[in-house]
């Protein structure tokens, strides 16, 4: 069963690249989802 994926969680991840200064695949390997959907949040 695939897990949902919530508005906070998103952010979470937003504020990870935007106020952490994450690079996008470390935000990603950290929060355990792809690349592309940490790009696809934060834009």
């Amino acid at each position: 069963m695939p897990r949902r994926i919530t508005p906070e969680f998103k952010r979470e991840c937003v504020n990870l690249v935007l106020f952490q200064g994450y690079k996008y695949q470390d935000a990603a390997d950290a929060m355990g989802v792809g690349l592309s959907s940490i790009q696809r949040w934060v834009s």
